[in-house]
C-alpha cells in the first residue's frame, strides 16, 4: 500500500501524518513551529519524519505564503517570511527526505482537499477559508483550484478592513505581519484575532500567558460570558469578510 508524508506548517504548530492514497490517516502528530530560521524548521521536520523513512513514497507540504507549486519555490512564507523568502523549499526537503516533495499554499491545499473528498466535492465554484494564525483561502473555479497569475489567488488575509488606520503618512505596511495589530481582515478574523478579542474581554496582561483557541471554545461551551462575547464579535468579523468575498466571487 502506497503511503505519503503530509505536512501542514502553521504559525503555531507543524501537523503531520502518514497517509495512504485513499486519504486515510495511518499515524500522525504535531510539534511547535520553529520561527527562528530555516535550519531549525528543517530539523523539526527531520525529527518526526526520520522514524518513517522508507515508509512513504512522497511528501506534500501545506504552508502559508505565496507558493509557486510548479517550481517548488516559496516566494513568501506568511509568518515564516523572516527566513522563507524566495526559497527553493521543495528542493531543500527533497534533499533531506530523499523523496519527491510538492509544496503548496495552505488555503489552496484545503480547497483541493475539500474538492476531492469534502464539502466541495462535485461543486463547480466555491471558497475555502482556514482560520489559523492568519486566514488561508482557496478558490475553486470550474472544479479546479485557482492559482492566479502570481500564485497569490485566495490570499484573503491581506484584505484591508480598516482603511482609516492606513491613511496617515507614518503608516508602515509591515505591520500587516503582526496579525493582531494589523488593519487587514486577518487582524480580527483569524484565530489570533479571536485570542486577542478574548484577552481584551478578560483584561489579560498583554505580555502574560495567552489562551489557546481550544481553551476559548471550551469556555464558550461552558457558558462563560467573556468567551461568549468574544466569539460573537469574532463570528461577526468573519461573516462580514465572507459577505465581501461573496460579492466578488
Amino acid at each position: 500500500m502506497k503511503q505519503y508524508l503530509l505536512i501542514d506548517i502553521g504559525g503555531t504548530f507543524i501537523k503531520y501524518s502518514l497517509t495512504d492514497a485513499h486519504a486515510q490517516k495511518v499515524s500522525g502528530g504535531k510539534v511547535p513551529t520553529p520561527l527562528t530560521g530555516m535550519d531549525d524548521l528543517l530539523a523539526a521536520i527531520e525529527g518526526f519524519a526520520a522514524p518513517w523513512k522508507g515508509q512513504f513514497e512522497g511528501c506534500a507540504v501545506s504552508m502559508p505564503g505565496r507558493i509557486d507549486t510548479k517550481r517548488g519555490i516559496a516566494h513568501t512564507g506568511g509568518i515564516l517570511s523572516g527566513f522563507m523568502w524566495e526559497q527553493p523549499f521543495a528542493a531543500l526537503l527533497e534533499q533531506q527526505l530523499g523523496v519527491p516533495v510538492t509544496i503548496a499554499n495552505d488555503g489552496k491545499c484545503a480547497a483541493a482537499a475539500e474538492a476531492w473528498t469534502g464539502s466541495l466535492a462535485g461543486v463547480d465554484n466555491g471558497l475555502v477559508l482556514v482560520l489559523g494564525t492568519g486566514i488561508g483561502g482557496g478558490i475553486i473555479l470550474n472544479g479546479k483550484v485557482y492559482m492566479g497569475s502570481h500564485s497569490a489567488a485566495g490570499e484573503v488575509s491581506n484584505l484591508v478592513t480598516e482603511l482609516g488606520s492606513m491613511e496617515g503618512d507614518d503608516f508602515r505596511f509591515d505591520v500587516i505581519g503582526k496579525v493582531a495589530e494589523s488593519p487587514v481582515w486577518a487582524g480580527k478574523a483569524s484565530a489570533s484575532g479571536l485570542i486577542a478579542a478574548y484577552a481584551a474581554e478578560k483584561q489579560l496582561p498583554a505580555h502574560g500567558p495567552q489562551p489557546t483557541g481550544e481553551e476559548i471554545f471550551a469556555a464558550y461551551a461552558a457558558g462563560e460570558p467573556e468567551a461568549c462575547r468574544a466569539l460573537k464579535k469574532f463570528a461577526r468579523r468573519v461573516a462580514l469578510g465572507i459577505i465581501g468575498l461573496q460579492s466578488v466571487l
